[in-house]
């Protein structure tokens, strides 16, 4: 009878057990691949925007291609225009232009005038290219420091050669953009030549960048097809999946990895859990099962599984009573426990609660902190960027806030912070602005979605609700307490960087307050 029941639980839960199994590895391999299709959508928008800013430098180097002949017929116009080329273009840090011989008779430094390449690699293989050839990583004989050339020969009739040019790669510029193109936690992006050298890192690593890996299977994988993704370590040492894209004739492809373990890690392990928790749950059945060969018995324990799953799931708060004996002091714990679970369950909730309004506000104004008010910045920064809407920053410091408490005292000095908080928030009462205590007596409105005109027009309603208050300051020359405020806008861009918007209103405020305070100042 026994051997029955086990080989009919059998007959039920082993296929059972197999086909959620299966599922589990098609669910595991589905997530895998949308995470590798991730991975490679992440490379497309890293290469897109390399080549938007590679294109800057190419666009330069043709012009100046074109334009050689002239210029090498004014040596000394033709390095002032090339100087100011470096200093006003994005994505270059010098340019030149050498004759047919390789002596260099036009360039952004003086150091490079008179300077002969004619035996470098680069130059012949410029000559003998037809098309834009990009140099390995070297060390420069006139910066002293690694650098990466595009380099382009202009040939005339009877496809002689007049002149070869030559633009300076800003690396520095090329880890910025990679850095943007990060936008997903863990992501790593390399730029990588086609012997190895990795000319950009993001996140940076000294003993990586400007490094050569010419044997590294990352860099086998890139040189062997020009896209693709493979699961290799990286050049940290971390396996990763790796989604790489070339750039056509240019000798550099981009890698975008994830770290395995993070990405696979959890996928991995739900499928050991689940597999894990069927099979102790078919053994504990069967063993259930052999033990217990009368319903009378059985029955009991099924009713009390499925009454602890409910409450378990939430769908009931106790357990009834099972009708047996034995089951009583079992049931009467797990109620006993259940309640107890509940009622803790609810104070973490009420004290998370709390901590987490603590961690966003500053504790003496009731006003966003520091914290909150970068976390927020960021992220109307990335909308503002994907709407092309406007982010405009107010920036405002008491003035002479030190004197007040010296004079008045510092209880006097935070009930006067805390006069200003309530004014600000009445100000912003209704509208979506952030307002935050940067620190100290200094505080910040964050305005998305509105324009500088519209920042100077609340900072003067603020400036004259500060007028109506009328907080006494002895110290101050107009006998009560005023405030300067510096406003910047901007419409965020790839290319811009949120610190440059607080440093533009920061800049405003000083202006402010050298101007002889109590006044809204704009950045220009």
């Amino acid at each position: 009878m026994r051997l029955r029941v086990l080989f009919l639980v059998c007959l039920v839960a082993v296929p059972l057990s197999v086909e959620r199994m299966l599922a589990l590895v098609a669910e595991r391999q589905e997530q895998v691949s949308a995470l590798e299709e991730d991975v490679r959508n992440f490379a497309r928008s890293a290469k897109l925007a390399q080549m938007e800013g590679m294109s800057r430098a190419l666009t330069v180097l043709e012009v100046l291609s074109r334009m050689a002949d002239r210029m090498l017929a004014d040596p000394v116009a033709c390095s002032r225009q090339l100087s100011r080329l470096a200093d006003e273009v994005a994505g270059i840090q010098g340019a030149f232009v050498a004759d047919a011989a390789g002596l260099v008779r036009c360039a952004h430094a003086p150091l490079a005038l008179g300077v002969n390449i004619s035996e470098r690699d680069y130059f012949r293989d410029a000559l003998a290219a037809d098309e834009v050839v990009m140099t390995e990583m070297f060390v420069s004989r006139v910066s002293g420091r690694n650098s990466v050339f595009l380099m382009r020969a202009e040939r005339g009739p009877g496809d002689a050669v007049r002149a070869v040019t030559g633009v300076v790669l800003d690396l520095q510029w090329l880890s910025r953009i990679a850095a943007g193109s990060a936008v997903e936690l863990g992501v790593v992006v390399d730029l990588i030549g086609r012997n190895g050298t990795v000319l950009v890192r993001y996140p940076t690593m000294p003993d990586i960048v400007e490094h050569s890996f010419p044997d590294h299977p990352l860099t086998r994988a890139v040189r062997a097809k020009e896209s693709g993704i493979v699961r290799v370590p990286g050049f940290d040492g971390t396996e990763r999946i790796f989604a790489f894209e070339g750039f056509g004739h240019l000798p550099i492809s981009i890698a975008v990895g994830i770290e395995t373990s993070k990405a696979v890690g959890p996928i991995d392990s739900k499928v050991r859990s689940t597999a894990l928790a069927y099979f102790i749950a078919l053994a504990c059945f069967l063993l259930l099962a052999w033990i217990a060969e009368e319903r009378i018995v059985i029955a009991p324990i099924a009713r009390l599984t499925r009454a602890v799953a409910a409450v378990g799931r939430g769908e009931a708060d106790h357990v009834n009573d099972m009708g047996v004996a034995e089951f009583s002091p079992l049931v009467n714990a797990f109620n006993e426990m259940a309640r107890r679970l509940s009622q803790r369950n609810n104070e973490l909730r009420t004290m998370n609660g709390r901590l987490a309004s603590l961690a966003r506000t500053d504790g003496l104004t009731g006003l966003a902190n520091r914290r909150t008010f970068d976390v927020q910045f960021s992220q109307d920064w990335v909308r503002a960027r994907g709407e092309g809407m406007p982010l405009t920053l107010v920036m405002l410091d008491v003035d002479h806030f030190k004197a007040f408490n010296d004079t008045r005292g510092h209880l006097q000095g935070d009930e006067a912070l805390r006069a200003v908080s309530r004014m600000l928030s009445a100000a912003a009462a209704g509208t979506s602005h952030l307002v935050a205590r940067y620190g100290g007596e200094e505080f910040v409105v964050l305005m998305s979605g509105a324009d500088v005109d519209a920042g100077v027009a609340f900072a003067e309603d603020v400036r004259r609700l500060l007028t109506e208050i009328a907080i006494e300051h002895p110290a101050a020359p107009r006998r009560r307490v005023t405030a300067s405020f510096g406003v910047a806008s901007v419409v965020p861009t790839a290319e811009g960087s949120p610190d440059a918007l607080i440093a533009a209103a920061d800049a405003a405020l000083y202006e402010a307050k050298r101007a002889g305070r109590d006044r809204v100042i704009a950045h220009s």
